[in-house]
């Protein structure tokens, strides 16, 4: 039996995904002792490439991946002027070279050993529900149509083994990925942008003729960094955060700022702008 960690990382002109994923695997090792296999395109590959004395080098290792599978990305998922290269994710089923895979995304900052937990607690499909902002920026929940209270799974961290049952719920989120303004209409909910998120929730329900299965979902909270929290590295195990208050109604633009430091605590960063200072 092979376990792994599987990244999707497609570059885009604002964000280095690759990179990211390099950042992830790295700590999939240190922390998990588990390989990592990127998804990406001949463009993000191309893109960590420079010319240095007439020879072409790359900027990532390849020993950081045990395996490298180039696919097309899909180029249409555009918001507010910057495209998102999410798609594609129902893939992982077919091209995950494990027979138990944690799917992961590459601002999901690995910081202890906690994801060993999750081969344990899944029979053959795990994801999270709940969710815990660090600094309580907002609910335990997203929903996506609140009068409906539909909530929201969260694709951040998928476990997943190689059953039917499994490979129906990834032909879903194509299904749900391909007919998105649809769902979106059914459901209520803006499909401005394509997410991950929304497109699993319905997939699964879809699999699993809309009964929510709770062993399904992964009995510990996923703790999100806000965008109004700033992440800086302390030491491979430390990292400190700042949060920022902005009073704006009665103490006429007043500043207070709370910090924490995180260890031995996983979490995953919002705002792709802080991942990409982390990283460097």
């Amino acid at each position: 039996m092979t376990r792994g960690v599987l990244l999707f990382a497609f570059n885009s002109p604002d964000y280095d995904y690759v990179k990211m994923a390099e950042f992830t695997a790295r700590r999939a090792k240190h922390f998990l002792n588990l390989p990592s296999t990127l998804v990406t395109d001949k463009n993000s590959l191309l893109t960590n490439i420079y010319i240095k004395e007439g020879n072409a080098v790359k900027t990532i290792d390849d020993n950081v991946f045990e395996k490298v599978i180039v696919v097309d990305s899909d180029a249409t998922n555009n918001f507010q002027g910057r495209v998102w290269l999410n798609k594609g994710r129902y893939q992982a089923y077919d091209l995950s070279p494990y027979d138990e895979t944690l799917l992961l995304d590459v601002d999901y900052i690995i910081n202890s050993d906690t994801l060993l937990k999750v081969f344990e607690v899944m029979d053959d499909f795990v994801c999270h529900e709940n969710i815990t902002y660090l600094m309580n920026e907002y609910g335990k929940k997203e929903f996506f149509n609140p009068k409906l209270s539909i909530a929201s799974l969260w694709a951040t961290v998928v476990g997943f083994k190689k059953t039917n049952r499994v490979k129906q719920i990834f032909e879903s989120l194509r299904m749900v990925q391909e007919n998105y303004n649809h769902y979106g209409h059914l459901h209520k909910f803006s499909t401005d942008m394509y997410r991950n998120d929304y497109g699993l929730t319905i997939g699964w329900k879809i699999a699993n003729g809309h009964y929510h299965v709770k062993s399904d979902i992964i009995p510990w909270n996923l703790t999100h960094i806000g965008p109004k929290t700033y992440v800086y590295k302390n030491t491979s195990h430390y990292f400190n955060t700042e949060y920022t208050i902005v009073f704006d109604k009665w103490l006429k633009g007043k500043i207070k700022k709370e910090y924490i430091t995180i260890k031995d605590m996983d979490f995953h960063i919002i705002n792709k702008d802080i991942v990409m200072d982390l990283i460097q």
